[in-house]
């Protein structure tokens, strides 16, 4: 998968987009595909080495939307939109509990407006 993962917290120059190995899907998880990701002033003070307990390499973020792909159950089959707080990846992995799901009809074109895109 594709992600910008900190490298070092020297703010905005130690972010590198770098391919990892996908996430493996396991009980109780759900794996979605990142459609869309947001920037929050708590990745910029990540970034900026002023959150404690922090350690590079690290995949930040905390907000967006995709398409799960595996997991999810009945409360999300494969195909359901869902937002979520997570990392920033071209896949995302999680408890059941951090993923909501969105409604069929609400546009791509609205999330991207929610999260400034």
């Amino acid at each position: 998968m594709r992600a910008m993962r900190a490298e070092t917290f020297s703010g905005y120059e130690g972010l590198k987009l770098t391919d990892l190995p996908k996430p493996a899907v396991t009980t109780g998880k759900v794996l979605v595909r990142i459609t869309a990701a947001g920037v929050t002033p708590l990745d910029h003070t990540i970034l900026s080495g002023k959150f404690h307990g922090s350690k590079a390499p690290l995949v930040l973020g905390n907000e967006g939307a995709g398409v799960v792909e595996e997991g999810g159950g009945t409360d999300f089959p494969v195909g359901s939109r869902v937002m979520f707080f997570g990392a920033y990846g071209a896949f995302g992995r999680g408890g059941r509990g951090r993923w909501n799901g969105l409604p069929r009809r609400l546009a791509r074109d609205v999330l991207r407006r929610l999260w400034c895109f």
